[in-house]
């Protein structure tokens, strides 16, 4: 039996909650290539950025090649970077109680206890930032009535709260900054607000995106379209791609499927809040549709994803085989060395989905958007995937026939 190859490819990315401008993304996907190619002993090359008018939509194209194959890709960074790049922007006094708010937003509907019935782990996620506010809290008061006990300080009313506060700022500037509690709940808050649709601007650039994609469906040669999503970039890839099959219902019947990707998804964050109806039709809608391949790359060393459960079906809604749910061994990608470096920094391992492997492994990046063999034949053949490529780089066996 042979096995068709990719020759080129339309690859749409969107990444996660964070402020990662054009260049930081192009150097990021530039730098971690260079693993790609030593792990895989290819070639590749980078052109360099290109913008849409509006700056919305980044491109860049991709040639990797190995002895006896070659794929040309055309890469599209859909940005939202500027909103979280507003966020961070923000004064403390202002975000940090509206974070919070978030939290116990989340709290109060049930949606955190939805959390833990569905995803444990996940729950835990949901309370590092919780468990931190109030374990500062708690011991800026004891210090600050620690100083009152046992000095002599006159107006200890007005001293003492004034202590407590002083003792939390520093808190939240050294182990606040270590664990990443600030960029948390920011996070919280965006999620809070794209659920109830307030974030000025989200909807309109989620438009932009869906005509987008039916532009790039329509008029690519690609053999493959692949939209990406990482993060809360999943959930917002998904509404992406509904948007676009709304947009042009016909998509399917253009010979023109879509290939969704979620990793380290952040869709049940969303999805599980009673406000997020419209997000759950979405989903459904995505699930039945005929238009659109789905999987989903799911790991248990990442905390920041639910692990070991089918989306669709946790959301009440009957299942479709979608999406295709594939667990990936983040300990297999890297080094023992580069595990060991990183395991305990949550959002590095989060982030190692859009990174270059360091080991060869049916889980790769770099191979999803820049890679011979399609999508779909690489979730079904997983470890003839991987058996694929020889030493050299090069093609073997029904994948190599398939060339010729």
């Amino acid at each position: 039996m042979t096995r068709s190859l990719v020759r080129k490819r339309c690859f749409v990315q969107m990444i996660g909650y964070e402020p990662v401008g054009v260049e930081h993304q192009h150097r990021r996907f530039t730098r971690e290539m260079a693993r790609f190619q030593k792990a895989w002993n290819v070639q590749g090359k980078v052109s360099p950025v290109s913008l849409s008018a509006d700056s919305a939509v980044a491109h860049w194209t991709v040639n990797t090649f190995g002895p006896n194959w070659s794929v040309t890709t055309d890469y599209y960074y859909f940005r939202w970077d500027d909103f979280v790049s507003a966020d961070i922007q923000e004064r403390d006094w202002w975000r940090f109680p509206l974070g919070i708010a978030a939290l116990l937003e989340f709290i109060l509907t049930g949606t955190a206890a939805r959390y833990f019935i569905t995803a444990w782990r996940y729950g835990g996620f949901f309370l590092l930032p919780l468990f931190y506010i109030l374990g500062t809290g708690w011991l800026s008061i004891r210090l600050a009535r620690s100083v009152g006990d046992h000095t002599d300080l006159p107006y200890s009313l007005f001293w003492t709260p004034l202590i407590a506060l002083a003792v939390f700022v520093v808190l939240r500037n050294t182990f606040g900054r270590m664990l990443f509690i600030r960029y948390a709940l920011d996070d919280w808050y965006f999620a809070r607000d794209v659920i109830h649709r307030v974030r000025p601007n989200i909807g309109e650039r989620l438009d932009r995106f869906a005509s987008e994609l039916v532009r790039l469906a329509r008029e690519t040669d690609a053999d493959e379209i692949v939209v990406y999503g990482h993060s809360l970039g999943a959930p917002l890839s998904l509404v992406v791609v509904d948007r676009a099959l709304q947009l042009d219902p016909l998509l399917a019947q253009r010979g023109k499927q879509l290939h969704l990707v979620s990793c380290g998804s952040s869709l049940l964050k969303l999805a599980l809040h009673p406000a997020a109806a419209w997000l759950r039709e979405a989903v459904g809608r995505v699930a039945n549709s005929a238009a659109v391949y789905w999987v989903e790359f799911q790991a248990r060393a990442d905390i920041i994803n639910a692990y070991m459960v089918d989306p669709v079906v946790a959301l009440g809604i009957t299942a479709t085989g979608k999406p295709i749910v594939k667990i990936i061994d983040i300990r297999l990608m890297v080094g023992k060395a580069t595990y060991r470096r990183l395991h305990l920094n949550f959002l590095r391992i989060h982030r190692q989905a859009t990174m270059g492997n360091e080991r060869r492994y049916f889980y790769d990046y770099y191979m999803v958007c820049c890679g011979p063999i399609p999508l779909s034949q690489r979730v079904a053949n997983s470890d003839a995937a991987v058996a694929a490529f020889s030493a050299d780089g090069g093609v073997t066996g029904v994948w190599q026939t398939a060339m010729s």
